[in-house]
């Protein structure tokens, strides 16, 4: 499993007013690249309806701050000619030619219609899965930052059940379930872990969160957490800790949660000395 991750800058030619969650922009981008270069097996991939995509982004950034709406405000999400955005989207590498979408983030494009922004790479970094791995060891303090609205979904209950519940803390065993699978799914060696362990193998030590509601589209809005949680790791053996080490490794490329693909569950991961 490679994944290619592409940080780009997203500068418009003129105030652009856009959808109240702006990740939808950053889809709407990907898609007019593909279809300018031609891929077509690309343009497939982001029309997928597979439960776990080979492919994440985040929303736009300005300022380090996502841009999304909340349904109390009543204004417009504006992208200004005088600033400068930031996205980041992430992607499994088949074969070498797949690099191809990289031409996409050196010249104008055009969304809304005729309304033109200028793409410009900012850094590339190509991630094997065998360099997935935060080194965690016994008694290690780990800061789990939530950017975007997290979704932690409980299984379903019966397999075919349309009845969604989802979790406003960040549960590990939930975590670590998502994760599992999602990386089971692409990844050459996979990972067995028994999920509800990691509920024993880190502790919450300290945390700041709280419930945000973000408009999808004007009929649609979602609910999840943001803010910062802090663990503990418990565990000492070398096995579990190599697993939990690749799967919060691999969080800050696929996101956490539901409709991480989106740009929802963007997780920022690091080591503290301590609390």
């Amino acid at each position: 499993m490679l994944w290619l991750r592409i940080n780009a800058v997203l500068k418009p030619h003129s105030n652009i007013i856009i959808q109240p969650y702006s990740g939808r922009v950053v889809r709407q981008i990907l898609f007019k690249l593909a279809s300018i270069l031609g891929l077509n097996d690309f343009l497939n991939i982001l029309s997928s309806n597979a439960p776990f995509k080979p492919y994440s982004f985040t929303p736009l950034f300005l300022d380090g701050k996502p841009l999304y709406k909340s349904p109390d405000d009543s204004n417009p999400l504006i992208l200004y000619a005088d600033k400068r955005y930031r996205f980041t989207f992430s992607y499994i590498l088949n074969n070498v030619d797949d690099i191809a979408f990289l031409k996409g983030f050196q010249d104008s494009v055009e969304i809304y219609g005729s309304r033109k922004i200028d793409l410009v790479l900012d850094r590339i970094n190509v991630i094997d899965e065998s360099m997935m791995d935060l080194g965690l060891k016994y008694g290690d303090y780990v800061k789990m930052v939530f950017v975007t609205p997290t979704l932690l979904q409980l299984p379903k209950i019966r397999k075919m059940s349309k009845i969604n519940r989802y979790m406003l803390f960040p549960i590990p065993s939930l975590i670590f379930y998502s994760l599992k699978r999602h990386w089971n799914t692409y990844a050459e060696e996979k990972i067995r872990l028994e999920t509800w362990r990691t509920n024993y193998s880190l502790r919450v030590v300290n945390y700041s969160l709280r419930p945000r509601t973000v408009l999808y589209d004007k009929n649609t809005e979602i609910r999840g957490f943001i803010g910062y949680t802090i663990f503990q790791i418990l565990s000492r053996g070398k096995n579990i800790l190599e697993k939990i080490s690749k799967l919060l490794y691999y969080a800050t490329i696929v996101n956490i949660g539901k409709s991480r693909s989106i740009g929802f569950g963007v997780t920022k991961i690091k080591l503290i000395n301590k609390v």
